[in-house]
């Protein structure tokens, strides 16, 4: 018997509201507050993490925020870290951790004595313990030092802790247990640097001839040391391809003095270092440079796998400006739309440098986004109306809300 074939998921259109909950949209929150269905919407986005990039984009307070204002009930979110007690394609616990850890730190009294309860008799209690010790009051933890003690000492979630994230060091000055096991804790130490004696003129040397390990280990050792305008002239002669990481790193550094070579790189045909080119000219390049930037865009396109780098291309587009950089406000507005909302401030920014008038219901819908840099601009630049001021004293008074959004907010309103 042949196992199933996985189902085939996929992103719901943003126009509509699961769909732009899933996006993490403002409309997404905005209609999910007036729709029957929200509260239901709400739940599954959190049961499954719809994130492109769980380290990076942003969904806990978005979450959280809504949870609260719909009135959602506690316990059935709670459940879910139990009944999803290991890490699953959904996210299912961490995400649900981090949103009831936003929860707790705006007092809400269900989601504090919840994970409290979790760090007595879950089995991620670590996880659970150095989630809300990193952000909560120590209050709100510190009298856990008996349960945490007791289920160390039959080692239970031991493997597990983070030695040098709070609680442990604030509890290893007062009980000799954890400080020992903090004493014993080694952290991973720092690689090796075997030419780290050898002058820069030697390892140049060395770059040039050699196997592929040792030119990895001159020039990790020659990006210590900064920028080194002689790679330019020997660039071309290195194995790219195995030095990708490395060598995008080397000639970064060297920034507007590596455009000529960045442009000779994004040249067609496609050079393995196209992408190293493509940033250098988005930070560096000029008004010759767009096509190329337009390129780049479509090179991205092309890679249907992958929904990151877009924001490097928007804000280089915006920084260089003028008429032809306005061809891309289109494309701009279209990538609004990603799950991948790290990069969403970025296409705000740029839209409203190139097209401002275009930019003004991205502004509005701005205020109610899951990132936090995405609020913080529309913030500072939504256009005021009885709307937008009454979303800006919600920012303002929210305790939920990070601090730099909260004081944008304040400043915009005048106090």
């Amino acid at each position: 018997m042949t196992d199933p074939a996985p189902a085939v998921w996929y992103y719901e259109a943003p126009s509509t509201v699961i769909g732009a909950l899933q996006h993490g949209l403002g409309r997404g929150a905005h209609r999910a507050l007036r729709d029957p269905a929200g509260a239901e919407a709400v739940f599954a986005c959190v049961k499954r993490d719809h994130r492109w990039d769980w380290m990076v984009d942003e969904r806990a307070l978005y979450l959280a925020r809504l949870v609260r204002d719909l009135g959602m009930p506690i316990p059935p979110l709670l459940m879910l870290l139990r009944d999803h007690p290991s890490d699953n394609d959904d996210n299912t616990f961490d995400n649900t951790l981090e949103m009831l850890e936003v929860l707790g730190r705006s007092s809400a009294q269900h989601a504090i004595d919840g994970l409290r309860q979790y760090v007595h008799d879950g089995p991620r209690w670590t996880k659970v313990l150095q989630t809300i010790a990193r952000d909560w009051p120590r209050e709100l933890w510190d009298d856990l030092l008996p349960v945490a003690r007791t289920r160390l000492g039959r080692g239970d979630g031991a493997d597990t802790a983070l030695w040098r994230s709070r609680p442990w060091p604030d509890w290893a000055t007062v009980d000799e247990s954890i400080a020992a096991r903090l004493e014993d804790f080694q952290p991973r130490s720092a690689p090796p640097r075997p030419f780290e004696q050898r002058g820069t003129k030697d390892l140049l040397t060395l770059l040039r001839t050699g196997g592929t390990d040792r030119q990895k280990a001159v020039l990790r050792e020659l990006n210590h040391r900064g920028p080194q305008p002689d790679l330019l002239t020997i660039a071309e002669d290195l194995p790219v391809t195995e030095l990708y990481g490395q060598l995008g790193r080397a000639i970064g550094m060297l920034g507007r003095r590596a455009l000529a070579l960045a442009r000779a790189w994004a040249t067609p045909p496609v050079h393995p270092m196209v992408w190293t080119a493509y940033l250098v000219l988005a930070e560096h390049g000029e008004d010759g440079d767009l096509p190329a930037l337009f390129a780049a865009w479509e090179w991205l396109d092309r890679r249907t796998h992958d929904r990151c780098g877009y924001d490097a291309l928007a804000a280089g587009i915006a920084r260089i400006g003028g008429a032809a950089a306005q061809a891309a406000v289109p494309r701009l507005r279209r990538a609004w739309f990603s799950p991948h909302s790290f990069e969403r401030a970025a296409y705000l920014r740029a839209v409203t440098a190139l097209d401002p008038d275009a930019a003004r219901w991205l502004l509005r819908e701005g205020l109610w986004d899951c990132e936090s840099d995405v609020r913080k601009f529309a913030a500072e630049h939504a256009p005021l109306d009885d709307t937008t001021r009454d979303q800006l004293r919600y920012l303002r008074d929210d305790p939920m809300e990070t601090t730099e959004v909260r004081a944008t907010a304040r400043r915009r309103l005048g106090f």
